[in-house]
């Protein structure tokens, strides 16, 4: 079977990564992390289409038969500019369209808040899409929270102080739900709830992506769910733009189990 790639500008998209080996364990797998470049959040458009479209490319090339974007800023902003990279025989999956079918399903009329960074509230996406369903979308920016994460501070003071800056003043007080807009955030989600009341449903991406994924490969969600155990022989590969110490150490925290890293060439001259 040919291999499904998955990329994100660094760690984060490590969380979406987990949720499909769980859900398609013998499936091979080959995640890119852009490191060299992160965080996608505070990047423009273009140069997020820039970067999407040339890892997409090199995903192809290495007989990836669909691409998952694992980063909201790149659903958000370079999900055409992919399409067109790859061709139309590539599935390209994001991260957004699974969680806004869920939310609009089951939420629906209801206010819902989306946290993300810049780019991705910025191109108000979320916005649009929940809109559509008649929901009434609060969205913030968090820009700080995918660097902080990413640097190795997703427990304690500086997380802390960070979520009391942006959800302390009360904002999703009130929503049905909040969208956890950034693959970086599940490793804060508890965090996250603690700050706002029981009553908000706070919606991780990577398990509906997870699905996505499957159904896109034209598997049936039961029986990928009763699918256990990981072959010796699966092709589990992980690459980075830019090998660095904070990424190593918390690979494995995001992915769950070891992960062994190499560093790509792709960015090289």
């Amino acid at each position: 079977m040919q291999p499904i790639g998955i990329f994100d500008s660094g760690i984060g998209g490590l969380t979406v990564a987990r949720a499909i080996a769980n859900r398609l364990p013998n499936v091979p797998l080959i995640y890119f992390g852009d490191t060299a470049h992160l965080p996608y959040g505070d990047k423009s458009p273009e140069l997020i289409r820039h970067y999407a479209s040339r890892i997409s490319i090199h995903l192809k090339e290495k007989g990836c038969q669909s691409i998952v974007v694992a980063c909201n800023s790149a659903s958000s902003n370079a999900l055409g500019a992919i399409q067109d990279a790859v061709g139309k025989d590539i599935a390209v999956i994001d991260v957004v369209k699974p969680v806004v079918k869920y939310v609009s399903q089951r939420f629906s009329g209801a206010s819902v808040g989306v946290v993300g960074t810049r780019a991705t509230i910025e191109s108000g996406g979320y916005q649009r899409l929940l809109s559509k369903s008649g929901c009434n979308v609060i969205a913030l920016a968090t820009p700080l929270l995918a660097s902080a994460i990413e640097e190795g501070f997703y427990t304690g003071l500086v997380s802390e102080a960070l979520l009391q800056v942006y959800l302390g003043q009360g904002t999703f007080n009130d929503v049905s739900a909040l969208i956890l807009g950034c693959t970086h955030y599940p490793l804060i989600a508890d965090q996250i709830a603690a700050i706002l009341p029981a009553s908000v449903e706070i919606i991780n991406s990577a398990e509906l992506v997870a699905d996505s994924v499957a159904l896109s490969l034209g598997l049936d969600l039961n029986q990928t769910n009763t699918m256990n155990g990981t072959s010796s022989k699966v092709l589990r590969e992980f690459l980075v733009s830019d090998l660095t110490v904070s990424f190593a150490q918390s690979a494995q925290r995001f992915f769950g189990e070891e992960v062994h890293l190499e560093e790509s060439s792709l960015w090289k001259f």
